[in-house]
């Protein structure tokens, strides 16, 4: 776990590094459309360092150079394009049916039907679901909601991840994380993150810091929740498979 919360720290402070500069060179632009891939190098610095510390406990020193070199792709294996798709899609999936089951309830306990809320159905009716456009965003509680949302989506999400990951979760959950969060920033959800960088420049300011860089709080979010739930996920699983291997040999 300790490496875990070092990889964390080191991709953040490479983070605040990047929109430092940007922010010396009047890129800013470009930085909030790059930056949410920031969370891949935590995954990158983890698989770095868990190696090492495998190395050092099986050789009693550092790991090997080349052995270092090749982390990043054994932290791949396994890991395809349509394996991280088909992670977004079930990420969205999980994300609708929570969103329809608060319209629902808005439906059930504010006595409007549906067409009342959102007209006829029609096209513009599906766009306004794929964009999050609901009635009970509007509501002062909204935000809280979404955070709900978000929690939800990204739990089932990383539970997913983890039992069906057949490489490294952490980095297939950081992945699916860095392209939810891309996908998101065009619905509602932007709502949330837009909340989030708010109160952490407000935080700062009162700090006195100066430097805005509210949106690596959203990224800290993608990162744990996707990332760390997924890594959490497959130990779990390969808890339970250990266990099982063992019990059966106690029964031989």
């Amino acid at each position: 776990m300790g490496n875990l919360f070092l990889s964390f720290t080191i991709a953040i402070g490479s983070a605040i590094g990047f929109v430092a500069a940007s922010r010396a060179l009047d890129l800013e632009f470009y930085t909030n459309k790059v930056i949410p891939l920031v969370p891949i190098l935590y995954a990158i610095v983890y698989e770095v360092l868990e190696r090492r510390k495998k190395g050092r406990s099986q050789r009693g020193g550092p790991l090997p150079k080349e052995e270092t070199k090749t982390a990043l792709a054994d932290a791949e294996a396994g890991i395809t394009s349509g394996k991280v798709i088909t992670d977004v899609a079930v990420s969205f999936v999980v994300k609708f049916s929570v969103e329809l089951f608060l319209v629902a309830l808005f439906i059930r306990y504010s006595g409007q039907s549906f067409s009342d809320i959102y007209g006829t159905f029609s096209i513009e009716t599906v766009s306004a679901f794929l964009r999050g456009e609901h009635p009970w965003l509007i509501a002062h509680d909204g935000v809280y909601l979404l955070a709900l949302v978000a929690i939800i989506t990204s739990f089932v999400t990383g539970s997913w991840i983890g039992h069906t990951s057949k490489g490294n979760a952490i980095l297939e959950g950081v992945f699916a994380g860095a392209a939810v969060t891309l996908i998101n920033s065009m619905t509602t959800m932007l709502i949330l993150y837009r909340t989030m960088e708010d109160a952490t420049v407000r935080l700062a300011d009162s700090m006195g810091y100066v430097m805005r860089a509210g949106f690596l709080v959203v990224i800290g979010v993608q990162v744990l929740l996707y990332g760390l739930w997924s890594g959490l996920a497959q130990m779990a699983k390969q808890d339970r498979e250990a266990g099982k291997k063992g019990a059966k040999k106690a029964k031989k």
